[in-house]
This record gives structure tokens, C-alpha cells and sequence, in this order.
């Protein structure tokens, strides 16, 4: 996680190697990119070193009306 005055930086980067149940319930990467949309952030999901990697970039002060 890195913050600045602007903005909010999430970062979660797994090794590749599953461990317990997946259920596939949820809403995934779609759902994910819809919510951060919805606050005028950014997204970007995709393997990275043997394993996958999602990082998010959210506004802290926004320009919407």
C-alpha cells in the first residue's frame, strides 16, 4: 500500500500456488475494474513472476460532481 496526498496505491501479489477451496463465487477481475471505476481509479491485473498480480490506483480528492 502507498499513499500520497492525491491518491491511494493498493498493491496484492500472490506466488502462483493455490492453497485451499476456490469456490468461484465472486466477481473477479469484472467486478473488481467495476468498483474502482465507479470511484475514478484505475486497475491492472496480470501474471507477474510465476504468479498474478492486481494493482490499484484510487483518487483520494474527487474532481466528480
Amino acid at each position: 500500500m502507498r499513499y500520497s496526498p492525491g491518491d491511494l496505491e493498493l498493491e496484492i501479489v500472490d506466488n502462483g500456488l493455490v492453497s485451499g477451496a476456490i469456490d468461484g463465487d465472486g466477481h473477479g477481475l469484472v467486478g473488481m475494474r467495476e468498483r474502482v471505476g465507479l470511484y475514478g481509479g484505475k486497475i491492472d491485473a496480470g501474471p507477474r513472476d510465476g504468479g498474478f498480480a492486481v494493482t490499484v490506483w484510487l483518487p483520494l480528492e474527487s474532481d466528480r460532481a
